[in-house]
């Protein structure tokens, strides 16, 4: 899934999740080091198919997250812009084939 945000900028997706009744992205911006929040009413949806493999998670709100997100419990250090939860997603996310192995 993709999202542009209003500067233009193209961010892949990897969780939807609802809370309090409105949709909300997290998606990994080039040179941010994690995983940051969108609202959907601030984006526009580019790509609405999901290329990976999802699990369904409920916390706070519930959603729809990468499978890795949740199995390796990287979702929290990731929010937390954590070097190493960083490094072992993008990890995956490159054997997965989900963004160009020049991605950082």
């Amino acid at each position: 899934m993709k999202i542009k945000e209003r500067d233009g900028e193209i961010v892949d997706i990897y969780a939807v999740y609802f809370i309090g009744g409105e949709v909300n992205f997290l998606g990994m911006p080039k040179n941010y080091g994690g995983l940051s929040a969108y609202s959907a009413r601030e984006v526009e949806i580019v790509s609405s198919e999901m290329k990976y493999n999802c699990i369904y998670f409920k916390n706070n709100g519930y959603g729809i997250y990468h499978w890795a997100l949740i199995k390796e419990k990287l979702l929290d250090d990731l929010l937390e812009l954590d070097e190493t939860a960083y490094k072992r997603f993008l990890e995956i996310l490159k054997t997965e084939g989900l963004v160009d192995p020049d991605f950082y």
